[in-house]
């Protein structure tokens, strides 16, 4: 292993509850400290209102954009495409976490999101101006998808680094519950300015919301991280990563599941859901707004759950329940003809995806020594790629067969991805203790 040297005086806190799957590393049982034992943590409590106003401004936007360029170009294919550009910053994930592992994750942070805020303001600035034509709105949702991806992968290596262990998995469950709140109230006042104002006064929330986000994250104190001293560079360090991640499967499993649900389930809410408004239900931007609520509801339900009872042993095994029944949800909103079953399966959607996306992010946490936890988060947003591969290849077959069809293709690919993976990587079932 490389050189490294400790950038504060604390010991490393390796986290660990899970053992992983080839038997090495194993760490005790975490200790129960209360459904709100993350926020005696000082920097969690900048933290977590701070990783709400990104999440908040985040959600607007996609509402606000996807809403925006169907109503200026009538086309679903152009909505995924929207959409896919939104998360295309996906491609530089392992460079980020490349360089998250080499330098000060604090101030990645507030760079990043001080950047997001000024995407924001030249967008406002269009259209506030009158000057705002489609185009515009792909480039800067693309400008959007770069910085954000790199927020996504500073933010999980940090969360990691100022955390204890035994608190993680309960600010990973709180740090999702802020981000349901956010996307339950984005989705609503982004429907409510749209519709009553307009999309560049929108957009001034949005500007708000990032910059307010840059500036909390100014409080938090980075407790331990292991950063890289030696000479061989970023593409070294990346495939030292990489070669790592091949020969542990504790990590390599999760990440292709994470792979997976990005290229099945996350189209719906994160680009697709203003052509399923429209064109089965008939519902304008406020209607658009609950239907992107209802999601964050039931993700949010499932993140208190797991804040009080995320200290089981066996997150691997819950991630796949959680997989599956969030494509078992996907499948019965397909079909669902009936406005409020269709909002109550929504519901059903987020709490399942909550239990699965905490489960496989507390298992690659852990499994993570903390100075490789920046590349292994960075190759696990690449896996985010396949959001925009879904959301093109959705919003083409919605273009061509109707949104139902490519909703319900999206499900049982997924079911039978999740099966395959399990008979790939048996550990994944696995209780601890077993082989």
């Amino acid at each position: 292993m490389s050189e490294s040297r400790k950038s504060s005086a604390e010991p490393v806190h390796n986290s660990g509850d899970i053992r992983p799957l080839s038997g090495t590393r194993p760490v005790p049982p975490a200790r129960p400290g209360g459904i709100l034992d993350a926020f005696q943590v000082r920097s969690f409590r900048f933290m977590w209102p701070s990783d709400g106003l990104t999440i908040w401004a985040f959600e607007m936007e996609t509402l606000v954009l996807g809403w925006y360029i169907l109503t200026a170009t009538d086309s679903p294919a152009l909505v995924g495409l929207i959409g896919t550009l939104r998360f295309g910053g996906t491609l530089f994930g392992p460079v980020y976490g490349a360089l998250t592992d080499r330098f000060n994750r604090r101030m990645l942070l507030i760079v990043d999101r001080a950047v997001l805020s000024g995407i924001a303001l030249g967008f406002t600035t269009l259209a506030l101006s009158g000057a705002l034509e489609p185009w515009h709105a792909f480039v800067f949702a693309a400008m959007t998808g770069i910085a954000r991806n790199m927020d996504n992968v500073v933010r999980q290596a940090l969360l990691a680094d100022v955390m204890p262990a035994r608190s993680l998995s309960n600010a990973l469950a709180l740090s999702r519950g802020v981000m349901d709140i956010s996307r339950i109230t984005g989705a609503l006042l982004g429907g409510s300015l749209l519709s009553a104002l307009g999309v560049g006064e929108a957009y001034v929330a949005v500007v708000l919301l990032y910059g307010g986000s840059s500036l909390l994250s100014l409080g938090i104190v980075l407790r331990s991280q292991t950063m890289r001293t030696d000479d061989s560079g970023w593409l070294a360090n990346l495939r030292d990563g990489v070669s790592y991640m091949r020969h542990d499967q504790s990590i390599l499993g999760p990440l292709v599941l994470a792979f997976l649900v990005n290229l099945t389930l996350f189209p719906t809410v994160n680009g697709l859901m203003p052509v399923v408004a429209r064109d089965i239900y008939d519902k304008g931007p406020n209607g658009l707004a609950v239907m992107q609520m209802a999601p964050g509801i039931g993700a949010l339900i499932g993140s208190i759950w797991l804040a009080a009872y995320a200290q089981s042993a066996t997150p691997m095994r819950r991630m796949i329940l959680g997989i599956v029944f969030w494509h078992l949800s996907l499948l019965a909103f397909a079909v669902m003809g009936w406005w409020l079953a269709a909002l109550a399966t929504l519901v059903v959607y987020g709490t399942t995806q909550s239990l699965a996306m905490i489960s496989m992010a507390t298992t690659l946490l852990h499994a993570s020594p903390v100075e490789y936890r920046g590349r292994v988060m960075g190759v696990r947003s690449l896996a985010v790629y396949g959001l925009p591969m879904g959301l093109l290849i959705s919003g083409v077959i919605a273009e061509w067969l109707g949104i139902r069809t490519a909703l319900a293709i999206n499900s049982i690919v997924g079911l039978g991805g999740t099966a395959l993976a399990v008979l790939v990587w048996r550990g994944l079932w696995a209780k601890p203790g077993e082989k």
